[in-house]
């Protein structure tokens, strides 16, 4: 069977790090597996010179036609940009189709909705509503959407929302806790509901002995030192105080323990934040890293476990965390909080990492000592079991087979 013509619309950009990550990956292996991709995106234009260098190359080499839209960098341009894009998505999709003439509309998370749903009704077009998570309710969880403007944006988008699980043709979700919230929401969804976690090439993160050794060198860990990381944003959706409370525990069993941060990170602002908590952090136990992404498997690979600590609410159901899959490719046991979408099977004993039922101090002095009395698996382990669940070749395939769905009811047409 021959693949269709699908437009991927995102309002992430390609050289930003989601794009690098979760989303330019994806449309190479569909490209790879035979389909036609266009791709509209949304830009920055500070990183032109990155995307010329490193992801131009990868489309051109993919076949994958790209119509980017850019973002302004002035503050009140920017401010205002945010009510023009959906505007100037929309137009650019509708050009797009006339001479991409697509089988189906990809669309990535709530953003685009605004351009995809009217779009893709009018034209008669097919669309997937590839939602990642429950995105609003992460917004207005994190209190981003406050006020009667916050809560005007958050009724607006959930009306999408609605609209979308509604209308799309399929819809892919990130866990299955995720898929069986929205089936509740539209029973007809359920059949209809792929679950593609959040996936990782695992050709670049992998353990790497002689990436391990030189990476601490230049960090200058001793092979004595346990070195906990935590990858991404400090956000008010992660719980950073359970991140600083288990250093002080790990530390008060006697263990070197030390904190690398990767992303964009400030040695004195965490160590003002752990006072809030009642910890007092020495600075030369904090490292803050901030790189490409090609560079972080280096960083994973000098570190000796991973740490994801969220709020658990409503909208952590639907969370596939990268850096989990990131962690256990590169063979690290990873220590995450329950009420996380998936956690409990991605990490079913005490092999691969723990999960704190609580983030209060007896469970945080208990998993010190977990991780203190006994090693968890090889690093190998770690990595075959994160195989199975993370790899990008297995979310290329699940999408593939979405794919050719549509592909199937064309024919039949």
């Amino acid at each position: 069977m021959n693949g269709i013509r699908s437009i991927f619309v995102t309002n992430n950009g390609l050289s930003d790090h989601i794009g690098t990550a979760q989303v330019l990956p994806y449309l190479e292996g569909l490209a790879a597996r035979g389909h036609q991709i266009a791709c509209l995106s949304v830009e920055h234009p500070t990183r032109q010179e990155e995307f010329a260098t490193r992801i131009a190359p990868r489309l051109e080499r993919a076949g994958i036609e790209h119509s980017p839209i850019l973002r302004h960098t002035l503050p009140l341009a920017g401010k205002l940009e945010r009510f023009a894009i959906p505007g100037l998505m929309q137009s650019r999709l509708e050009k797009l189709i006339e001479t991409f003439q697509p089988d189906l509309i990809h669309c990535r998370s709530y953003m685009p909705l605004g351009a995809v749903l009217p779009v893709s009704l009018r034209r008669g077009l097919p669309f997937v509503f590839d939602m990642r998570g429950f995105w609003v309710d992460e917004r207005c969880e994190a209190g981003i959407w406050q006020g009667p403007v916050g809560r005007s944006i958050a009724r607006h988008f959930r009306k999408l929302e609605t609209r979308a699980i509604s209308k799309a043709s399929a819809i892919v979700a990130l866990t299955h806790d995720a898929k069986s919230i929205v089936a509740a929401r539209r029973p007809s969804a359920g059949l209809a509901t792929s679950v593609v976690p959040c996936s990782v090439d695992q050709s670049k993160f992998l353990p790497d002995k002689a990436l391990r050794a030189s990476t601490r060198r230049e960090l200058g860990y001793s092979t004595k030192d346990v070195v906990l990381v935590h990858l991404g944003s400090a956000g008010p959706l992660y719980q950073m105080g359970t991140t600083y409370r288990l250093l002080a525990a790990l530390q008060a069993q006697d263990m070197q323990a030390r904190l690398l941060l990767v992303g964009d990170h400030s040695i004195d602002q965490h160590v003002q934040a752990a006072r809030g908590y009642g910890v007092t952090l020495d600075p030369a136990h904090l490292t803050c890293k901030r790189v490409p992404h090609d560079d972080v498997p280096a960083l994973l690979n000098a570190a000796d476990i991973g740490l994801s600590f969220r709020i658990a609410s409503k909208s952590s159901l639907g969370v596939s965390a990268t850096k989990v899959g990131e962690y256990l490719s590169c063979g690290l046991p990873v220590i995450s909080n329950t009420g996380i979408g998936d956690i409990n099977d991605i990490l079913p004993d005490r092999s691969f990492g723990l999960v704190l039922a609580r983030h209060d101090s007896p469970a945080i002095e208990h998993a010190a000592r977990t991780i203190a009395s006994a090693p968890f698996a090889p690093r190998s382990v770690i990595r075959t079991h994160a195989t199975g669940r993370f790899s990008l070749e297995r979310a290329c395939e699940a999408y593939d087979a979405l794919y050719r769905t549509f592909g199937m009811e064309r024919q039949a047409a």
